[in-house]
């Protein structure tokens, strides 16, 4: 499963998304060609392309030119789209009955380091009951690429960005133990 990310103004996958993908398909190409590719994420702004359409067309015009035509048919039969979510618990809330009717038992989750940490969380809560192993895919290289660019706005953003959304998970938290705790 490689998670969403923004895409441009123009309907592209964004770097990160680019990143996630390159990983996610030489991983794929590698150590497991019978796999299948669920690309998560849906519209978001003014783009009409869901973050997963924007991403596989990205992906097999990727693999069309750096592998050829073959790989490119091989990998548009292995490719999914879940394209509701606009979260990365929704994206776990939607791929969850995909992989039921894949009938997968494991699953490879593809993002950067630094998201997968709560991708994982939400993941493995969502995914809780069913005997379905997670495994954590970090992306090589991006954060020390924008470090190296000296892109130090761009990553301070990032990083309030992902502790914000860690606030969120643990306020949630926080206020349903609240509820429970005082309603009994």
């Amino acid at each position: 499963m490689v998670l969403g990310a923004r895409i441009n103004p123009q309907g592209q996958p964004g770097r990160f998304a680019k990143m996630r993908l390159t990983h996610a398909l030489e991983l794929w190409r590698h150590h497991c060609p019978g796999a299948y590719l669920i690309l998560c994420g849906g519209s978001s702004g003014p783009h009409r392309v869901s973050e997963a359409r924007a991403m596989a067309d990205w992906a097999l015009n990727w693999v069309e030119d750096n592998w050829g035509a073959e790989m490119c048919e091989q990998l548009r039969s292995r490719l999914i789209l879940e394209e509701a979510s606009r979260s990365t618990a929704a994206s776990a809330a939607h791929t969850l009955p995909l992989l039921q009717a894949l009938n997968r038992k494991c699953a490879g989750l593809v993002s950067d380091a630094l998201h997968l940490r709560r991708a994982r969380y939400l993941f493995r809560r969502h995914f809780r009951g069913h005997p379905i192993g997670l495994h954590p895919c970090p992306t090589p290289g991006i954060y020390r690429s924008y470090w190296v660019q000296r892109r130090y706005l761009l990553l301070g953003k990032i990083l309030l960005r992902e502790g914000g959304a860690w606030l969120k998970i643990l306020a949630r938290r926080a206020f349903m133990k609240l509820a429970v705790s005082s309603s009994q």
